[in-house]
């Protein structure tokens, strides 16, 4: 949907496109977030979420300005690099994820899922018929931010629940993006078509409303560097659900390296659930 977006004639830009979604996706939250803030105060967390928020709004400005520079398949397969940041954050700052690192079945689990993704995503990079030097290094900062912006999520979130979180990180984030919306062309909304602006609400439900509330549920739930992980089989989602409403063919490759995706990413997720049982959340006070 945001390449579509990008093509000449649709939004202007990175800034405008977020100026539009982001905000239109968490105010979608701000119900929940009122209603809880009225039933128990937040407390200090107020102030802790400008942390994955300060993360969060550099990883959107640069997702959002990819689409310009790269075209989807080759946006998706760098992307994933995050699973990689996410995994050393995870590793660093949680006790309980370290622990992944002596199961063998996590490291067999990741190995498979990173050769599946090559394997399924190499044939769609080495076709893109547009590929810039800029694009490269927006997405690897992106990836960055994106691994590490679950380990912030986590770091602040505890045991409040987990789409309140996402309601004050999500409106926080939607502050900034507005503010930094002069710096793209938010007059070029006026001239899109009903059906662009209709795309453009759709694509802030899906990847942000629900999306990012999913994300938040997983990571409380299994923490940072399995929620990463698993975010590594969307590309063989999409050419699943491509080839079901499309008539898109698997090559013989994609369907090898899906299989292997999906298989490295369940045994990690396997690996997870054998740890003894603890708390998922680190040990510090939720509220003060």
């Amino acid at each position: 949907m945001l390449n579509y977006l990008a093509l000449p004639g649709q939004v202007a830009d990175g800034f405008t496109s977020n100026l539009v979604r982001y905000p239109l996706a968490t105010a979608l939250y701000l119900p929940l977030l009122i209603r809880a803030a009225r039933r128990e105060p937040l407390g200090r967390f107020w102030l802790t979420a400008l942390l994955p928020t300060a993360v969060n709004l550099a990883g959107q400005t640069l997702w959002a300005m990819a689409p310009y520079y790269l075209e989807a398949g080759v946006i998706a397969f760098l992307l994933r690099t995050a699973a990689l940041w996410g995994i050393v954050g995870a590793f660093i700052f949680f006790p309980d994820e370290r622990r992944l690192a002596g199961r063998v079945s996590f490291w067999v689990g990741t190995l498979l899922a990173a050769g599946g993704f090559l394997a399924m995503s190499w044939s769609t990079v080495a076709h893109a018929g547009r590929v810039q030097a800029a694009g490269i290094m927006i997405m690897f900062f992106c990836g960055i931010c994106y691994g590490f912006y679950g380990v912030t999520v986590r770091y602040v979130m505890g045991r409040l629940n987990p789409l309140v979180v996402f309601a004050v990180i999500g409106n926080y984030t939607s502050v900034g993006l507005i503010a930094m919306a002069p710096l793209g062309r938010p007059q070029s909304l006026l001239q899109l078509s009903g059906f662009s602006l209709g795309l453009l609400a759709i694509s802030a439900v899906t990847g942000i409303t629900i999306a990012h509330g999913l994300y938040y549920v997983a990571v409380q739930r299994i923490g940072a560097a399995v929620s990463s992980l698993m975010l590594s089989i969307t590309p063989f989602v999409s050419l699943l659900v491509s080839a079901i409403f499309m008539g898109e063919r698997f090559t013989a490759l994609q369907a090898v390296g899906g299989t292997l995706l999906v298989a490295g990413a369940a045994l990690a997720m396997l690996a997870r659930q054998q740890l003894p049982r603890s708390s998922p959340a680190p040990d510090r006070p939720e509220r003060e």
